[in-house]
């Protein structure tokens, strides 16, 4: 039993069983990221760190999200996850699997299970009336009370200091019985509150460090205790620096991914799916793998876009839904509405419920665009009807000069010319990324002068053409 206390009859069942759950969650509003070539490194990494415990009763999973904070963080049940914003940052192989490895110490000391108790799942969205309890908890719930904010940042319980020096203890033998230097996670946190510092100006204001709290001795700590650990280093499964580097190239930086669609301002723009669509000025965007939509200022309306869940026309979803909500809601809604949204065939199922203190409306739409249904939700006080219609009415396909104005920041990587600094380097290769950031991402400082033939990760903006 660790000496951080007891799991209060959380059985293993039971933390595979919310392990589950939290990995569809994260999967719907995050999102996996879809590099197979880095996915699987990690994937592999992840494996001879396993292999390496003595015994389990969890079968890891080890998984990319596609989130651009820099973030590491472990579900119950073994599920294991790495954003794109943290792998941008990393430098080694051994730096990895130091982040891996403390994750893993994270599910076998079971700090999760100590957790849950104590967790509770936010509601950001309450309604009046019973024909709104009866949809939102399929077509909204999930997405408005599941324990991943509307942002997309993964929901994480924040640990105490000892178990937090228990995985670093912990991880850091992990590692060393792969054959990884235990010291290269003092490495990768570094490298890691240097590059948030620089783009947040804050050294705590992130997600990282919301679930792994850090102090100014941590790093110190980790060195000394990398320095009494004996390991015998492995073969690595990319032999160099410049294969890790190969790894990482091309991979996404920054909120914007194409591949999910953008938000420039009020305008979310699909280039895959040929779309744009303007929400209100003045709410809260949420761009998840299943909706992108909106909150009201005051959270009491939202506006949801997404696809259908099974295929069909159009006027047959629309009608199979009116059906299915006059038998939940033992109510009548209007019956499906033809309209059209711009060029495109639509229908549409509004009902106004004043079962509650407030009248709400609720209104379906959905679309048959080329090749595809689009389906929106929108909910909320009747005063809100108006704006939730003119954003259903703003679906239209992009413009050429739209799909070319989209871009997609990649990690490239350049080849530094004998005696150059970052800054000349970044000067030659029309690198977007400041020199000092470029530097912390690097693992390197401003002033270094680079030998010939020196990696150096940058940033390129880059045209998105889909897929």
């Amino acid at each position: 039993m660790s000496a951080c206390g007891g799991t209060g009859g959380v059985t293993i069942a039971d933390e595979e069983q919310v392990g589950a759950e939290t990995s569809q969650q994260v999967e719907d509003q995050v999102g996996i990221y879809t590099g197979e070539y880095l996915s699987n490194y990690v994937d592999t990494i992840g494996r001879r760190l396993v292999a390496k415990l003595r015994q389990t009763p969890y079968y890891f999973k080890f998984r990319v999200i596609d989130q651009p904070e820099p973030n590491a963080f472990a579900a119950p049940g073994g599920y294991i996850y790495i954003s794109r914003g943290m792998l941008a940052l990393i430098n080694s192989e051994d730096e990895l699997a130091g982040i891996l490895a403390h994750e893993i110490s994270h599910v076998t000391q079971r700090h999760h299970a100590r957790q849950a108790q104590a967790s509770v799942l936010p509601g950001v969205l309450t309604l009046p009336g019973r024909a709104i309890g009866a949809i939102v908890g399929e077509d909204v719930g999930n997405i408005i009370n599941a324990p991943l904010s509307a942002a997309g940042e993964a929901y994480l319980s924040s640990y105490s200091r000892g178990q937090e020096v228990e995985a670093d203890e912990i991880g850091m033998q992990l590692a060393a019985n792969a054959g990884y230097d235990p010291s290269s996670l003092a490495s990768a946190l570094t490298s890691l509150e240097r590059t948030v510092t620089l783009l947040t100006g804050n050294k705590r204001d992130f997600t990282f460090f919301d679930s792994h709290p850090t102090t100014p001795n941590r790093v110190a700590d980790i060195e000394q205790l990398a320095a009494t650990l004996t390991w015998q280093p492995a073969k690595p499964i990319a032999k160099d620096r410049a294969s890790v580097y190969k790894r990482l190239n091309g991979l996404t930086w920054g909120s914007n991914n194409p591949l999910q669609g953008i938000f420039a301002g009020r305008q979310f723009m699909q280039p895959d799916m040929n779309l744009s669509i303007m929400f209100p000025e003045d709410w809260r965007k949420i761009n998840t793998p299943l909706y992108i939509g909106a909150f009201a200022p005051d959270e009491q309306a939202i506006i949801l876009f997404g696809g259908p869940e099974r295929p069909a026309d159009a006027l047959t979803l629309a009608t199979d839904f009116a059906n299915e909500l006059a038998r939940a809601a033992d109510t009548e809604p209007q019956p499906p509405a033809e309209t059209k949204i711009g060029d495109w065939p639509a229908y549409v199922v509004k009902l106004d419920d004043s079962s509650g203190a407030e009248p709400v409306s609720v209104y379906y739409v959905w679309i048959n665009a080329p090749g595809t249904i689009f389906k929106i939700v929108a909910l909320g006080p009747k005063r809100y009807f108006d704006t939730m219609r003119e954003t259903a009415q703003s679906v239209r396909p992009l413009t050429k000069e739209e799909r070319a104005s989209i871009v997609a920041q990649r990690i490239r990587i350049a080849t530094a010319e004998d005696g150059e600094t970052i800054a000349a380097l970044s000067d030659r290769t029309g690198n977007a990324m400041q020199p000092d950031l470029t530097a912390a991402v690097n693992g390197r400082y401003a002033a270094d002068i680079l030998e010939a033939g020196t990696l150096i990760k940058i940033l390129r903006e880059e045209a998105y053409f889909g897929n």
